[in-house]
């Protein structure tokens, strides 16, 4: 006789349930890297040896526990802020983000935001541009469970046909050539660009025209740090109004 194998899916409700235990895990994680556990027992009301299970793995959270924590950290700050501070403006304006791509906690918040917004659609495919932008892609599309696909400023050795996109500049010795492999993306696919860091749009309008010319549309845009309002200005123009732009972190500069 066979033995039948039943497949449990996590049904909306459920994946929610899951996810504010992961969430709450993700910022007691992210905490850790500016507190010590007798810091973070004073703002949960959580002893600080069960704080320190929770960070490390050992023990997982109840919904109900993690409801709380959740509760106690509304308000006493913000911790968008906390992920803020990990990007730091260097010499030049350049926006160091290393300390928030290479943190797996910070990048599982970032990509729990992005489902938050684009829960309700379909997504096919996560674009974005290599390489810096390929960490923050991976894990929205680990959350979505949508495929990643990234783009090149350079073809990979071997045949194989390409869509092709210029990134669009004033001055022709900057003008680039982003490539993406026909076979990565099919007609009517939907899909999701993401970029980490926005300043003159160029990068998002390439990627939006590969994904054009590959007859696609854009179902959304995520950015992680935007640098003033001109890349919104000019990506506005390419998407349709029913296509959300979401800012994760906004800045002046």
């Amino acid at each position: 006789m066979h033995q039948q194998v039943c497949v449990d899916t996590l049904n909306p409700k459920q994946d929610t349930q899951i996810s504010v235990v992961d969430s709450v895990v993700d910022r007691l994680r992210v905490l850790k890297g500016v507190m010590t556990y007798s810091e973070m027992e004073k703002r949960t009301g959580i002893h600080s040896t069960l704080l320190c299970r929770y960070v490390t793995g050992s023990v997982r959270p109840s919904r109900a526990q993690s409801r709380l924590i959740q509760e106690r950290l509304t308000g006493v700050m913000e911790f968008r802020d906390l992920v803020a501070q990990k990007m730091v403006f260097r010499e030049g304006g350049y926006l160091d983000m290393h300390e928030v791509l290479g943190n797996p906690s910070a990048l599982r918040w970032i990509a729990g935001e992005v489902y938050s917004e684009f829960a309700g659609r379909k997504i096919d495919k996560v674009i974005t541009a290599a390489s810096s932008g390929i960490p923050l892609a991976t894990a929205i599309a680990l959350r979505l469970g949508a495929d990643l696909i990234f783009a090149t400023q350079s073809k990979a050795s071997g045949k194989g046909a390409y869509y092709e996109s210029e990134l669009p500049s004033s001055n022709p010795a900057e003008v680039l050539t982003l490539y993406l492999p026909v076979t990565w993306i099919k007609r009517g696919d939907r899909v999701l660009v993401v970029d980490d860091v926005a300043t003159t749009g160029r990068t998002m309008s390439a990627l939006i025209s590969l994904i054009r010319n590959a007859g696609c549309d854009p179902e959304g845009i995520v950015v992680l740090a935007s640098r003033g309002t001109k890349w919104k200005e000019r990506v506005s123009q390419m998407v349709s109004k029913d296509s959300p732009i979401l800012v994760i972190f906004q800045f002046a500069r």
